[in-house]
Parts: structure tokens; sequence; C-alpha cells
């Protein structure tokens, strides 16, 4: 192990329709009380190597402990839960944790508070560290509901000394989304809102595989799309060209895409929240879901409610899915209408359907609109509320048609009653003015209202 690259680590995904298990559970005694789950089968050989303790990996990625897999670890009496040291990893330790039970777990942390220490058992043991002493230095998990300082100290510490492992997972699509944002967190409400037929629906769901991409489970809840569309847009998205041109390619990126962990909410139309939030609760405990998207809330609440009635139901709603988010310690991104009386080109954080509760509950506030007017093909994501940090902005963006995803532009100058035209001569466009010309000549998918 000594010497090892760690650049060279990648994921094996098994190919057909062959089901991944807990690498190295065949190490494991029939007498063993004690057992090591790492997050990489690298991790999972290290530790055994070192402290002799038998050592397995999660199956489906360094951050998911599928439901198939908890019976096999019944039987043993203590779990030490080894994941990778960042942030992502001790969020998904958490979670793994509550599902064992927090009573026969210990987190294991290779770090040991130290941000330039090794992130991983077997990166601990190629620069020489020792891991029964890492393992030995293991601590339980606190009660969530009661805290002291003490409790708190080491979290602290780590967010005020690492301040980019604390931004969350970023955006490999949209640079300028990081740059406000930072990163999807969890435990955090974002509200999506826009005209109709302004994209949300494509913009949401490319940023969503996205994060997929990048190891965060996701649920998807398409009220208003049927979910066989939903996933041929994002399947199409996915292999960043439209998949129905070529046929006979389905199966071949249909196994690829199921290795991403995506999952969706088997609801249409009207539904109850609380049923809604049963699923979701489930979602999170069997598939260790991160990220939930809600589209769109209207289409959730119709016919729950009539008049004014139908705010408080909307408010109802938002406060649940805020309480969620926070205990549930996910991501939840819940895409709304604008009030249908507030012109296009005027919206601002009031504009949003409903009650002022819904922004107030809110973590994250954005606004998708088209730049320029109900005419241009410029899309202005305008970021109205940042609790993180407070950055707020605009990131512009295009349709590609090729891709069907949205790429990132340069901000549009101001030049009314200008108009690119083609022309001959010594003269050149400048490249911010070359793809922003581009852009305006191309057409986004709209395709009625948000892919419907």
């Amino acid at each position: 192990m000594v010497g090892w690259n760690t650049t060279d680590l990648e994921m094996f995904f098994p190919v057909d329709e062959a089901q991944p298990g807990l690498f190295g559970f065949h190490v494991a005694q029939p007498a063993s009380e004690e057992v090591i789950l790492a997050g990489h089968e690298l991790d999972a050989l290290a530790a055994y190597q070192e402290t002799g303790i038998p050592a397995v990996s999660l199956p489906k990625g360094p951050y998911q402990l599928p439901l198939d897999a908890m019976p096999a670890l019944e039987r043993f009496e203590r779990v030490y839960v080894w994941l990778d040291d960042d942030h992502q990893g001790a969020e998904a330790a958490k979670l793994i944790t509550r599902k064992l039970g927090v009573d026969r777990c210990l987190i294991v942390s290779t770090r040991g508070g130290n941000p330039h220490g090794p992130k991983s058992a077997s990166i601990a043991l190629a620069r020489g560290h020792d891991l029964v002493k890492i393992i030995e230095a293991s601590l339980p998990v606190q009660h969530d509901k009661v805290l002291n300082f003490s409790a708190l100290r080491e979290a602290v510490k780590f967010e005020v000394t690492n301040p980019d492992l604390i931004r969350g997972v970023e955006s490999k699509d949209l640079p300028g989304w990081n740059t406000c944002f930072k990163g999807l967190r969890p435990g955090e409400l974002t509200i999506l809102s826009g005209p109709t037929g302004c994209g949300k629906t494509t913009v949401i769901s490319q940023m969503s595989l996205d994060f997929c991409k990048s190891g965060v489970s996701t649920l998807w809840g398409s009220f208003e799309i049927p979910n066989v569309r939903l996933a041929t847009r994002m399947l199409s998205q996915f292999v960043r060209r439209d998949i129905s041109k070529k046929p006979d390619d389905v199966d071949y990126w249909s196994r690829k895409f199921e290795q991403i962990p995506l999952y969706f909410l088997k609801f249409h139309g009207s539904t109850q929240p609380e049923t809604v939030l049963e699923t979701m609760r489930h979602a999170v405990y069997a598939h260790d879901v991160k990220h939930i998207v809600i589209d769109n809330l209207q289409f959730m609440m119709s016919m729950q409610a009539k008049g004014m009635d139908k705010y408080d139901a909307q408010d109802a709603a938002i406060a649940t899915f805020r309480r969620f988010a926070t205990e549930e310690n996910v991501h939840i991104t819940v895409v709304a209408h604008l009030r249908k009386d507030q012109p296009s080109s005027d919206v601002d954080i009031n504009s949003i359907f409903g009650s002022a509760k819904v922004t107030q509950e809110a973590d994250n506030v954005v606004i998708l609109q088209r730049h320029g007017g109900a005419a241009s093909k410029v899309r202005c994501i305008n970021i109205l509320k940042n609790r993180f940090d407070g950055t707020l902005g605009k990131v512009f963006i295009s349709y590609d048609k090729e891709t069907l995803t949205f790429k990132e532009i340069p901000a549009p100058r101001n030049r009314k009653g200008l108009k690119i035209i083609k022309f001959a001569g010594s003269e050149r466009l400048s490249m911010a003015d070359r793809i922003v010309a581009e852009a305006e000549l191309s057409e986004p998918f709209d395709d009625g209202a948000d892919m419907r």
C-alpha cells in the first residue's frame, strides 16, 4: 500500500443485472462480534490488514447502505463506521449509524481533528499512520436532541478551519451557482420559481443529475410530468445528446444510468403532503437519500383546498418540508409557481405564489427568468436569498440543443435596440458577444411549459 497513488482510485460497477454485495464479508467468522463498515474496498482491505477486525465496504458507493445489506450486519454487537473523513462522509456516517442503531455503532475519524490528516483508512495506511490507534479513538454518536458545547467543539473548529469542506457538493455544470451558493448542503430548503415555460424543470433535472453523479442520493417527486417522460429527458441529459435519435443505444446507457443513486416518487397530480412525507422518510431510511426534489408545489397541493384555505394548506406543506429537511438532514428543492398577476419582467422575492411564509421558511430562494423579456432566449438564474453566507447574484445560461442541457454564458451587455447580425469586414465580435449572440439565436426546450 505504501507509495500507492490515491488518484488511481475508481469506483467499480457490475455489468448488466449483477448486484453488488458487502465486499469482504467472507472474512467475518460466525463468532465475530464486531465489524468495520468502510466506504471503499481499499479502505476495508487496509482496515482488516492492520486491525484484524473483519471489514466490509458499502455495496453502492461510499455514502449508501441499502436495506438489503442490513440483515447481514445485524449479528454484530459493535459496528465501526469508517467512511471518508470529510463533510459528506461525516453526514453519511451519522445517517448510517441511525439505521444500524446508535447504541452499537462507533464513528471512526481518520483525521482525528487534523484538517491536513488522511481522509480514509487506505490513505492513512499509505502515509504510515497507526490504524489501530485511529480505531481505538472512535466515538459513539451523541443524542441529536441534547448537546453541549463540548459536543459541538470539534465541529465548530472543523467549520472554522475548513471553510471549503463545509460548502457542500459543488455543481460541475454551473460554476456560477457555486460562486453564490458554494454547494448543495444537507438540512436546507430551496425554493425555485419562475414564469411558466422558462425551463425550471429542465434546469433542476440537470442540476440534480449533476449532484447525483457526485454521489448525492436523490429522490425526484414529479407531480406534474409523468415519471417515464421525466426519466427519458434525464437519460438524454445524462448522455448529453437526444437518446431517441439512437434507440439502439438505450440499453447500454440505461445500464449506466441505473448505477447512479436516483429514485422517483410514484405520485402524480394532487397528493396529500402526509402521504408524500411518509414516502420521503422511507426513501431517506432505505436509500440514504440526501436531496429531494418536489416539482411542483402547486400541482401537489391542487384540489387540497380552495379560496384562502389553499394558502394555509401551502404554508403548512412548506413548514412540513422545512422541518423534514432539518430533522432528516436532507436538502429539499421545491419548485413553485409565480403569482399569476405578476409581470414576468418585474419579479422579485415577493412574486412567488402564496404568502410570505414560503420564502421565510426557505434557506435559498431562486427565480429563473428570461433575460431581456419574453422574447429573449437567454435565461437568468436570479439568486434572491442565501442563508448560508448571504451571497446573492445572477447566473446567465442558455439552452444547448445538442446536449439538451443549459450551459453557463457571460453576463449579456445592456444593448437595448441593438440587433446582432452577420457582417463581412475586418471587424470581429468579442468572444463574450459571440456566445451571447449564439444563445439569443437558439431555441431552448420549452415544450409548452417546463417540459410539459
